[in-house]
């Protein structure tokens, strides 16, 4: 046997033959946030001994500690959902919110099945045989204790354990390293007495640095309380101590569930259930993410549209390990998938979904992945966990409408919707039609007659292709900084100048560089109507009155669609050295972050920004 741990960020391994356990459970569950306490709860329904472990003092996560009382997307159904009820009952009664009457129902529900609770503790070491898991070692109050067990659940969000165990794992996209933006809650009551909660996108943080990690629960909670409560009736009651890290690390699982294959529907036969939600990424910094993310969320404008994804016990597991399995937002999924896979209700799923496997399976002597599913099935659906009616494709949910995506391959229809404002199907559409919509597209921009709408969208479809007949009108675009918004979503909705300026970037079109240049080092850029037009925030369009979202993404855009030309042009060693010194001179200062936003650095909008700059300078040192 070895035990393995990571010390100062370093992973270490003694051999342990001699270690005696203090005591034996079925299942140890390393964490007991919202995944967690369901899989301590569903374990022990199945009769299995089971342990949770968290360093806070109670369970849920941001469900209680973090103070994020309501949904998003997430598909319904599971043991959730009887909590959720018994909490509104036990909160009308004696609680003054439901958070606490939640935590309450999350410990009392799991310890009633016989369950154990371990608070305040924090695991510091794995016991292996192999890659086999044998046990852990915590540190309580009472000193360090060894603890055996059949089945891990690794629910900690961070994949803690599963590094100490020696699993390897990705964090971040691919970049620059960054994850998704944290937020922060403050509870308040109202000027009519009510209790009500707030939360925003705070910054972006590195939470395996201690220092950086403390530092930014200071900075979120000092932006929760920027004047907003200042001779007014209404007062800050406290600022929650969890703030809600969207992501971090996760596992190379068994099976790695990708945006690439939700879009070309390669998903699993045997889910344990459907994760629901749209690609809900939060940061403003689209011209960093992968170009599948950009080819649907910027340039065909799906930013809302949400998706079901069936999640199957592979993607649970560490490849190549046994007697661990992982849930939460930390499971095998990409970067793009992140931004879907952490609802509260899916990571609710999932740890009940994980604690009825590793019951099983400790009950049947074999692993998760040998359980046979139809019995695994008939538990999940028992309990509402997986349901086949969750799994309804893709779909436009939200306020404003309610119906299937439905991709469209009729030339007619294809052509009466570019002509719109609201093409992002017919769009996307023609992307996955690929070369036999080009030609069509081709006389349908050369014969719009009159009609924009039509000649940009046939263009931006042809980009999306990869055909460069696209160029001549993209430029035009660029040169005129069209300020049309597309109008396919409640938020996030993009401007036709930023799509132009990323899809002429994506083909390499030398030609767009002067107008980038442009963009980038004239002074009077600002000046322009473009980035004053839009006023008014709506379901269309989400400028800021701290932050000129217009300014910042044809900012970022046009830096980073200038690398892409560069890259495409490895050849012109003229117009590389060109590029790196516009973009030297373009980021050499704050100029772009002080026109983007007037909030302080350490908040959000500046980071934002900063995130652009450090990227560009990153990338003018490696080629210099």
């Amino acid at each position: 046997m070895i035990f393995r741990r990571i010390v100062d960020g370093i992973p270490q391994e003694t051999a342990a033959d001699d270690i005696v356990f203090d005591r034996h459970y079925d299942v140890i569950v390393a964490g007991t946030g919202t995944a967690g306490s369901l899989a301590v709860l569903a374990a022990a329904m199945q009769g299995a001994s089971v342990l949770g472990i968290d360093r806070f003092s109670g369970a849920g996560g941001m469900s209680t500690f973090g103070y994020v009382d309501g949904y998003y997307y997430g598909a319904n159904g599971g043991m959730y959902e009887e909590i959720d009820r018994d909490g509104k009952a036990l909160q009308d009664e004696m609680f003054l919110g439901k958070v606490e009457a939640k935590q309450y129902l999350l410990e009392k529900k799991a310890t009633d099945q016989g369950a154990e609770f371990l608070f305040e503790t924090i695991v510091t070491g794995v016991y292996l045989n192999g890659k086999t898991v044998r046990g852990v070692s915590v540190l309580t109050e009472d000193g360090v204790q060894n603890l055996a067990c059949e089945m891990l659940i690794d629910a900690t969000a961070e994949a803690e354990v599963c590094v100490m165990a020696g699993c390897a794992a990705d964090c971040g996209r691919q970049s620059d390293g960054k994850t998704r933006p944290y937020t922060s809650v403050k509870v308040w009551v109202t000027e009519a007495g009510n209790i009500a909660r707030t939360n925003h996108d705070s910054g972006y943080i590195n939470q395996y640095d201690p220092k950086e990690l403390s530092n930014a629960i200071l900075a979120a909670h000092e932006s929760q309380l920027l004047g907003e409560f200042r001779n007014k009736k209404g007062r800050v009651l406290f600022l929650a101590p969890f703030i809600g890290i969207r992501e971090g690390r996760r596992i190379l699982a068994e099976e790695t569930v990708t945006m690439q294959k939700i879009l070309d529907g390669d998903q699993t036969k045997t889910p344990l259930f459907y994760a629901y939600s749209d690609f809900d990424k939060h940061g403003k910094d689209n011209a960093l993410e992968t170009e599948l993310l950009q080819d649907w969320y910027v340039a065909s404008n799906l930013s809302t549209v949400c998706l079901s994804v069936p999640i199957s016990i592979k993607s649970l597991i560490p490849k190549g390990y046994r007697s661990l399995l992982a849930a939460g937002r930390h499971i095998g999924v990409d970067h793009d998938t992140a931004s879907l896979f952490r609802m509260k209700k899916d990571m609710f799923k999932c740890g009940e979904s994980a604690g009825v496997c590793a019951a099983l399976a400790v009950k049947k002597g074999v692993q998760p992945i040998d359980l046979p599913y139809k019995e695994v099935r008939e538990i999940l659906q028992e309990t509402g966990c997986l349901q086949e009616e969750n799994n309804v494709g893709i779909m436009f949910d939200d306020q404003y409408r309610r119906m299937q995506v439905r991709w469209l391959t009729d030339e007619n229809e294809i052509r009466r919707e570019l002509a719109g404002d609201m093409p992002g199907i017919a769009i996307y559409s023609c992307k996955r039609l690929g070369n036999r919509m080009a030609e069509e597209l081709k006389q349908w921009m050369s014969g719009a007659d009159g009609n924009e709408l039509l000649r940009s969208n046939c263009a931006i479809a042809l980009g999306l292709i990869g055909d460069k007949a696209c160029l001549p009108v993209l430029r035009d675009i660029v040169r005129n900084r069209d300020s049309f918004y597309y109008k396919d979503n409640r938020r996030t909705n993009q401007l036709r100048t930023v799509i132009a300026i990323y899809l002429a970037g994506k083909l390499g079109d030398m030609e767009l560089a002067p107008m980038l240049k442009e963009i980038l080092l004239d002074e009077r850029e600002y000046g322009k109507g473009l980035y004053h037009e839009i006023t008014k925030t709506s379901y269309l369009f989400n400028p800021n009155r701290n932050f000129n979202e217009v300014y910042f993404q044809v900012i970022s855009y046009a830096a980073v669609s200038l690398i892409r030309i560069m890259e495409k042009h490895p050849e012109n060693q003229e117009f590389r050295k060109e590029g790196l010194k516009i973009l030297k001179e373009a980021f050499g200062d704050d100029f772009h972050i002080q026109k983007t936003t007037s909030m302080p650095e350490g908040t959000f909008e500046y980071a934002s920004m900063q995130n652009i700059r450090d990227y560009v300078n990153r990338y003018c040192r490696k080629k210099l």
